[in-house]
């Protein structure tokens, strides 16, 4: 695991210095490209009072720590807990607009990830938490070589219900919300809607027709957004309770296992 911080050295303490950060190619390629940023839409954003304060936060975060250093630690965790190794896996630490925590893209036909740093609101046990996350994404997609985010609805589904219950695991006695990343409302209402999202995708788990609908912020549907990370959440973890087990050994493990198809 290579952890890059864009941040490293950088002077963040004027509005001007900041969107010279942003300015830069490299967050260019690996940010703005990717994650379809639109800057002129929120080229102000360094003038609202919520985003400042997050920026004083982040600034501060990088001062009390060595975070190359804190990630790399975390991962020697993760893979002493689990007997899995990284390899070449490259982290990109950066400061975004505060749209995303921690995603994977392709630059230059390499895959890489990217944390952004304001996302943590300088809480450390969200920084475990979301690499926890990764952790397993980085290994399952080892372990299985095939496309766990856009093959089908039903990897897609298993792949972050593992990934959500292992950070369950490393940062334990958390809301469920905190695990999922989204709303307490959305937790409950997939709770409560288990048999109709169940229905919902049953015909559609070999395809990814419904991807967008169960995982993206700004799907265009009739119940919450993101529900798909709530559902797997939950899946995976009656199946961890259910066997007596725990992420590690099931981070292999075929989907239509734990969805029972």
């Amino acid at each position: 695991m290579k952890v890059i911080n864009t941040l490293e050295n950088m002077d963040l303490s004027t509005s001007n210095l900041v969107d010279s950060y942003w300015a830069s190619d490299i967050l260019n390629d690996i940010y703005f490209i990717p994650k379809k940023i639109d800057k002129q839409k929120i080229c102000n954003l360094v003038k609202d009072d919520e985003f400042l304060k997050l920026l004083k936060i982040t600034i501060s975060f990088l001062k009390k720590c060595d975070v190359v250093k804190v990630i790399e630690e975390l991962f020697h965790e993760f893979e002493d807990d689990t007997n899995y190794q990284l390899k070449d896996e490259r982290l990109y630490l950066i400061l975004g607009y505060h749209t995303t925590t921690i995603y994977s893209t392709v630059v230059n036909s390499e895959e890489i990830s990217v944390l952004c740093l304001e996302s943590l609101e300088g809480n450390m046990d969200k920084l475990k938490m979301l690499l926890a996350h990764e952790f397993t994404h980085y290994i399952r997609k080892r372990l299985l070589d095939c496309d766990i985010f856009d093959g089908c609805i039903g990897e897609r589904i298993v792949t972050e219900g593992i990934a959500s219950n292992y950070s369950r695991e490393m940062v334990p006695s958390k809301e469920d919300s905190f695990y999922c990343i989204v709303s307490e409302d959305t937790v409950s209402w997939v709770a409560m809607h288990t048999d109709f999202i169940r229905n919902y995708i049953k015909d559609s788990l070999c395809d990814n027709t419904l991807m967008r609908d169960l995982f993206y912020m700004y799907a265009d549907i009739s119940f919450p957004a993101r529900c798909g990370y709530v559902y797997g959440y939950f899946v995976v973890k009656k199946y961890l309770e259910e066997n007596g087990v725990c992420v590690k050994d099931i981070l292999g493990i075929d989907w239509k296992e734990i969805l029972k198809v």
